[in-house]
């Protein structure tokens, strides 16, 4: 029994902990990064919960048992700033930014830092805190949520795209199965909207009874009144490009309403609508007859 209680408390011991307690924060920089950039779906959210809630609990045990460590206590000041991001980012999903908040802002009083030094950072972080939440309500009321979406060139750009309008009744996936159209149903005054997103299915994340599925990058293809819940703008087929079978993508619609557009391969005499398509690495063998009933067609290169 001494040798066991003089095992855990050597100095190297608590030292290797300490930085393994690193690794905590890098779970918590992913699940921030998850918050931001993706759109979860649970199978089962209450065991989900439970492991993610027993996850901090670990993590806040490790923490205590290496408070007296500079590693651990460098990491103190570092994890409010992650818990922070994870509740701008996860606002609203109390479920994910409530865990962590508590095990951040507990150990931050816990661990044996020096008092001046913890007085000011905490000073700090209140302030960032109050400030950060306050600001970032106002913005949501005033500019609604922000995401980055990319333009037609392929650049970053910043779109107010709710997740909460996701439509979950309404996937269109392409053949290879490497990208997906959603759409997010809105009200423009006495009229619902529905707006059609492409998104690539390949930067998906699976995680233990869930998914997180890549919004962060889609790309906006096509608005229009929301009339008929059986009426789809948007279908999926094949056509040869460059020797190659690609994904495509037609969109009802003319071109200036479709953005994600870039270098054309088809185009024909048309009298009434244009049409878009994708271009995917995808290796499959169908037939490219499909591509004949648009009157404009074009493609977008993976490597934008």
């Amino acid at each position: 029994m001494d040798k066991l209680t003089a095992f855990f408390k050597n100095v190297w011991f608590r030292r290797g902990v300490a930085a393994l307690c690193w690794g905590y924060t890098a779970f918590l920089i992913w699940v921030a990064w998850l918050c931001f950039g993706y759109h979860f779906e649970f199978e089962n959210p209450t065991p989900l919960f439970v492991l993610y809630l027993f996850i901090n609990i670990v993590a806040f045990g490790l923490l205590i048992f290496t408070r007296k460590q500079v590693i651990t206590q460098v990491n103190a000041y570092v994890l409010p700033i992650v818990a922070f991001l994870i509740l701008i980012f996860g606002f609203g999903k109390w479920y994910i930014t409530t865990p962590p908040l508590v095990v951040v802002i507990a150990f931050f009083f816990i661990n044996r830092s020096n008092e001046t030094l913890k007085t000011v950072l905490g000073t700090m972080y209140l302030l960032m805190y109050v400030i950060g939440t306050v600001g970032f309500i106002a913005m949501r009321m005033f500019m609604g949520n922000i995401m980055f979406t990319l333009d037609e060139n392929g650049s970053p750009s910043i779109s107010e795209l709710d997740l909460s309008l996701r439509d979950a009744n309404y996937e269109n996936i392409s053949e290879s199965g490497d990208y997906r159209v959603v759409r997010y149903i809105s009200k423009t005054g006495d009229r619902e909207m529905v707006s059609y997103y492409v998104e690539d299915a390949r930067g998906d994340v699976k995680i233990p009874l869930g998914i997180c599925k890549k919004v962060a990058g889609c790309r906006h293809l096509h608005t229009a009144v929301f009339t008929n819940k059986s009426y789809d703008h948007i279908r999926w087929s094949t056509q040869k490009v460059d020797g190659k079978t690609v994904d495509v993508l037609y969109v009802e619609g003319i071109l200036r309403e479709n953005p994600y557009l870039i270098k054309k391969i088809e185009t024909d005499s048309s009298d009434s609508s244009n049409s878009s398509s994708v271009k995917s690495s995808s290796t499959s063998s169908n037939d490219d007859s499909e591509s004949s009933s648009a009157d404009e067609s074009s493609t977008v290169d993976e490597r934008s």
